[in-house]
């Protein structure tokens, strides 16, 4: 953007994203708000959180899948911050959150509640919500409500499979 702003990340602008770090081959997991969504839980999300391992091999990748943003933001990562472990806000023309933990879990502990799921067409790497629930560990007022409903689904699901 010509500003110093960025916008709300929409659904189209996840599914280019997605797209471009699929044909990159990163390591991923959608995580936040957009992932709550992939799994039909809506909640009002502006940016787009990715959980990757704290490796430059992952950080040499995602940047180029990044360059698909409009403002070329990424060009400006580091990758020794890689090795930091601190989350990296990239502002393009949206926020991407760059994470290596979310609620005290990392891309390894949660690699085991990884799935795939289909977003018109688009496999998009994420947790299930199981794993989402783990990552909602925190004291945060949205992650609050997001572990009350995460956990409603999970005992939704739960009777379900019950006879």
């Amino acid at each position: 953007m010509t500003e110093n702003t960025s916008r709300p990340a929409t659904l189209q602008d996840l599914k280019d994203l997605i797209k471009s770090l699929n044909d990159n081959d990163v390591d991923y997991m959608l995580i936040g708000g957009y992932a709550l969504y992939a799994h039909g839980l809506y909640r009002t999300t502006t940016d787009i959180d990715l959980l990757v391992p704290q490796k430059k091999e992952t950080g040499k990748k995602l940047v180029q899948a990044l360059l698909v943003l409009p403002d070329k933001a990424a060009k400006d990562i580091d990758l020794d911050w890689f090795g930091q472990g601190e989350t990296i806000r990239l502002a393009d023309e949206i926020v991407v959150d760059i994470m290596f933990n979310a609620g005290g879990e990392s891309y390894g502990s949660l690699k085991e509640y990884m799935e795939v799921i289909d977003i018109e067409g688009i496999p998009v790497k994420t947790v299930n919500l199981e794993g989402l629930l783990k990552t909602k560990q925190t004291l945060r007022d949205k992650d609050t409500a997001d572990k009350l409903v995460l956990a409603q689904a999970l005992a939704i699901i739960k009777s379900k499979k019950q006879p």
